[in-house]
């Protein structure tokens, strides 16, 4: 293929990785490729190896097997590659005594580059996060929301090749899981490449091209979002029925007998089926009468991790 016509190499390509602690392996044979545009949405539950492969694609950690490159660069030879990833850790990693702009602004003169052009990258980065409102004020007055955002925003300055965001919209209202989600999408489409760590679903909804989820170290799936859905689930519709309080025995029997499982203390009952109507009729009587409500809808995020995990398992 003549050099006009090869494929560019991905923001981040991570090729049989071996990683862990203290001679215990988390990652074992770990790949994963993210490419120039999109954002990849990393799930799976506490202790599957999520945070591992964000310190490991971010630099943080070096593998023991293994290659790691950003834009076909190994990371680790020399700085120039480590320079090109914006990290937003899960804990916030900004000077509390600081206010947003001068926290923006040591980032800035880390990268290099003369005042101008700082001052633009900090400018730009306050801007897509929409920080403007509070660029001055010192980190350490500031709600857990602002923080969040003045946390993405310090791994926007510069313009990185990769943006490594570790749980971003954690604690956050929906106004500001927005304004994060809005940054990431304009950042990508500028043509970085973004890893997502998140227990989130309606934030990797928003803001997530790709998707994995992750099993004790282990990708056990990826791909896009709604093709995961359509391959797991099918035509199948989720049918979920809530009550404020604990039902009697009589109706919970019932729901368990029509299939349904139940959660959070018997408050909700779920059942995913291609034939939830018919479900839905049959009970919806005994559920009125004990003071339920009842939806149906297609299986999310959460559905598709659980029944990932499951079939995993």
């Amino acid at each position: 293929m003549p050099p006009s016509q090869a494929e560019p190499e991905p923001v981040l390509r991570i090729s049989a990785v071996r990683a862990g602690y203290r001679g215990r392996p988390v990652l074992t044979g770990f790949d994963l490729t993210i490419g120039a545009g999109e954002t990849f949405a990393l799930l799976g539950p506490n202790g599957a190896g999520k945070s591992t492969v964000a310190r490991v694609a971010s630099g943080l950690m070096r593998p023991e097997l293994g290659d790691v490159r950003l834009c076909g660069q190994n990371i680790w030879d020399g700085g120039a590659p480590a320079r090109r990833i914006g990290l937003a850790p899960q804990e916030c990693a900004l000077f509390a005594a600081l206010t947003i702009r001068e926290n923006l602004s040591v980032m800035a003169k880390l990268g290099g580059g003369d005042r101008e052009s700082r001052s633009r990258q900090v400018t730009s980065a306050i801007e897509r996060t929409d920080c403007t409102l509070r660029a001055d004020q010192r980190v350490a007055t500031l709600s857990g929301g602002w923080k969040r955002r003045a946390n993405l925003a310090a791994a926007l300055v510069g313009r990185p090749a990769l943006v490594v965001a570790d749980e971003p919209t954690e604690g956050v209202d929906a106004p500001t899981r927005r304004a994060i989600a809005t940054a990431l999408r304009q950042t990508v489409a500028d043509g970085a490449g973004c890893l997502l760590i998140s227990h989130d679903p309606a934030f990797v909804e928003m803001a997530a091209d790709r998707i994995g989820v992750m099993s004790e170290g282990r990708l056990i799936a990826e791909g896009a979002r709604e093709a995961l859905l359509r391959q797991t689930f099918g035509d199948c519709k989720l049918l979920i029925v809530r009550f404020d309080e604990p039902p009697p025995a009589s109706t919970a029997a019932a729901l368990a007998e029509a299939g349904m499982a139940e959660a959070d203390g018997a408050l909700s009952w779920r059942v995913i089926d291609r034939d939830v109507m018919a479900r839905a009729q049959a009970l919806s009587g005994m559920v009125d009468q004990a003071g339920g409500e009842m939806a149906i809808r297609k299986p999310g995020i959460d559905e598709l991790v659980a029944r990932l995990l499951e079939r995993a398992a």
